[in-house]
């Protein structure tokens, strides 16, 4: 890392990069305008107020955020009034104890505008503007469109100004003349594309705060320049290096330093690698170098996912699982192509051109550039278990096979995705109300259609929904086939009413079934079944016949709330021998001890389950290792090999955390002595005292692999 770097390192990690956010004087006769024309003059007015952070060791300048004085940005939704009030009445608080709200993650496009600049979206405004003639709604947000991008345009001619004034204040030759360059290139672009590496970078710089979520795919759409620029001898891999780690601390910097998210990779997370619109792997030199970069710089965000496919070598995978032992801060995590495009364009309907361009964001949502998440409210998928276990009790009785019993669950299954659909589009037109302003020249389709992303204008969007428990539900299925209907241990009437009892009176039962179920992980016959046949019911009931018009795909994860403790807290017992009001599970691995028979089977039986690629979403596999799996170079390469075998055969996603558990155990009783023991957690990564004791309870159940 070089002096430069090191320098602003200390000013992101202080939190002295952030920008300060500015207010402006707003005049009051705004208030006679138009809803929409008002909003969009203030947006830009304030966007004009905001000054540029930048420092004589600086390369780039652009950052800025919202403060909620207006609309603000897709993501962080300040000024967003709705919304507010839609997590004020509902976030962290479980609806029929079925559905909880909660954020939405997107994309923007960026390489559109750093091919194009706002010139090229001026372009795209003037014949939107033209395709709806007499559609006064449509002019005023599309006027508001054009006036941002204006407004963008005479921002980077102040920052120019300023690096220009800070140029003559610093008396460093080698910083001199990078405050020169800067404002040389700030009265070109954004106005117009990127003619080399680092333009398309202080592009990014740019306009990265009207959508500051994940960059998407930055070793495709900076490949080209980067390319170019080293075989034409404008610059090296050392300065390439050093651009993107400046690329990186801007991320940081965005956060508060005082927040606890400011150590969270969930804050900003793209991807690395994976398959080519022509069918070739996408991993190249920029890509390597991105995680040098980013290996080098002792910060939190971001966090990276690298996309494995069948066209990977071995010795890419093991560059990024050796990345990841040695990285103290765990921004790493490893996605499969393979099972991922086959379930977005059997689901999503979508061409293999467009579903390779997609990218994990967030805690593990993915989407297209340009595109956004919509859906997602984690919902209780083991409620579906206790309706039919606490409610259908004298049908299930009735049922002479574990197929006629299925059937009646299957039931329940539809009437609670039913719900959960029926509340989503309750919980998103609320979300819709607000007609939000500046993130939608970022959004495919904005312009075109002339409307804000909240109100039907982004065209590029996943339909997905968020189910906690579902290794709940496979146990609880796989536990009522073995002991009822293939081994007929117990009646369904014992079973029931051992639930109703929450297993009072039946703790012989109890230890039975925890000793001797059948439980997902072990890769044996009736799990796996049971699994699968979970799956297909799920994907045979996901239809376009929902708000969203798409078919939903699924995922698994929790982010940084502990859902699985909210539904828990208020669900039944449940067959898997879970008693009421313990938590669920979440992610699709296991937990508790009852993945015995090792890494192997647990991995065997995640990348089988889902044969009709339903799961396809934000889904999380956690895997827990002891430490010296990891560290040791013999055992290493068996790793390496053993999670190669495990994409090959369809696994889906991994992500992991190497302690004990004893250490984890300790490290609640006394945080003091184990504030840097970090972990990951639902798609992100955090020093376990920042967790709340729900998510640290459930890192604790996870099963520590030591073979």
């Amino acid at each position: 890392m070089t002096e430069r770097i090191k320098k602003l390192v200390q000013y992101t990690v202080s939190g002295d990069m952030r920008p300060i956010a500015i207010t402006p004087d707003f005049d009051s006769g705004d208030m006679l305008l138009p809803q929409i024309i008002m909003e969009g003059k203030r947006e830009c007015e304030y966007i004009l107020a905001q000054s540029c952070p930048m420092y004589p060791e600086s390369a780039f300048t652009g950052l800025f955020t919202f403060n909620g004085s207006t609309l603000g940005d897709a993501f962080s939704r300040g000024g967003h009034k709705n919304f507010r009030e839609l997590f004020s009445e509902n976030y962290r608080k479980p609806i029929e104890n079925l559905v909880c709200v909660d954020w939405q993650h997107c994309v923007g496009n960026y390489s559109k505008i750093i091919e194009n600049g706002f010139i090229g979206i001026m372009k795209e405004i003037e014949e939107s503007r033209r395709a709806h003639e007499g559609d006064s709604e449509a002019l005023d947000f599309l006027e508001t469109q054009d006036q941002l991008c204006i407004a963008m345009i005479k921002r980077a001619h102040k920052c120019s100004e300023m690096a220009k004034n800070k140029a003559s204040e610093t008396k460093n030759k080698e910083y001199k003349a990078n405050l020169l360059k800067l404002s040389e290139a700030l009265m070109r672009v954004p106005e117009n594309g990127a003619e080399s590496f680092y333009e398309a970078l202080l592009i990014l710089h740019m306009i990265y705060p009207l959508l500051p979520d994940s960059i998407g795919l930055i070793d495709r759409y900076l490949y080209h320049y980067y390319r170019n620029d080293i075989e034409k001898g404008m610059i090296t891999k050392e300065t390439a290096k050093e651009y993107l780690q400046e690329l990186f601390l801007m991320l940081q910097a965005r956060i508060n330093h005082k927040s606890d998210r400011f150590y969270r990779g969930g804050e900003s997370h793209f991807c690395i690698g994976g398959y080519l619109p022509n069918g070739e792997d996408g991993w190249n030199e920029l890509s390597e170098l991105i995680v040098e970069a980013l290996m080098e710089l002792p910060t939190w965000i971001p966090q990276i996912s690298i996309r494995w496919t069948k066209k990977t070598p071995r010795e890419v995978l093991r560059f990024m699982l050796d990345a990841e032992r040695n990285d103290p801060n765990k921004r790493i995590a490893f996605v499969n192509d393979e099972p991922r495009l086959r379930g977005l364009m059997k689901n999503m309907e979508m061409p293999f051109e467009v579903a390779c361009e997609y990218t994990m964001m967030g805690c593990n949502e993915l989407a297209l550039p340009g595109g956004i998440v919509f859906g997602f409210d984690p919902s209780n998928i083991l409620r579906s278990i206790e309706n039919t276990f606490h409610k259908r009790t004298d049908d299930i009785i009735k049922a002479k096979t574990f197929e006629d019993f299925f059937d009646i669950y299957t039931e329940e299954l539809k009437k609670d995705l039913s719900e959960i659909s029926r509340i989503g589009e309750k919980l998103q037109e609320k979300r819709a109300m607000d007609n939000s302003i500046v993130s939608n020249m970022l959004l495919d389709g904005c312009i075109e259609r002339a409307k804000c992303f909240t109100r039907g204008g982004a065209s590029k969007y996943t339909a997905v929904g968020i189910l906690i428990g579902l290794s709940n539900v496979i146990d609880s299925l796989s536990v009522t086939k073995q002991f009822v209907y293939d081994e007929r241990i117990v009646t369904m009437k014992e079973l029931t009413d051992a639930l109703k009892a929450n297993w009072s009176g039946y703790e012989e039962l109890h230890s039975l079934i925890i000793k001797k179920g059948k439980f997902f992980g072990n890769d044996d016959e009736t799990s796996n079944y049971v699994a699968q046949l979970f799956f297909k019911t799920l994907d045979a009931v996901s239809t376009k016949d929902n708000y969203l018009g798409k078919k939903w795909i699924y995922g698994n994860l929790i982010g940084y709330n502990e859902y699985h403790k909210f539904f828990g807290d208020l669900t039944a017992a449940t067959p898997d021998g879970r008693y009421a009001g313990e938590m669920t599970n979440f992610g699709i691995g296991q937990s508790g001890d009852k993945d015995r028979e090792g890494l192997t089977s647990l991995l065997s039986s995640v990348a089988k389950c889902d044969p009709e690629n339903i799961m396809v979403g934000p889904s999380v596999t956690n895997v827990l290792l002891e430490e010296t799996l990891v560290k040791n170079d013999d055992s290493f390469e068996k790793l390496v090999t053993l999670f190669e075998t495990y994409f090959k055969s369809g696994g889906t996603h991994f992500q992991l955390t190497y302690v004990s558990k004893e250490d984890l155990i300790n490290a609640q009783k006394e945080p003091d002595k184990y504030r840097n023991l970090r972990v990951r957690v639902s798609g992100f990564s955090d020093y376990f005292n920042n967790l709340n004791k729900g998510l640290q309870d459930e890192i604790i159940t996870r099963t520590v692999k030591t073979k």
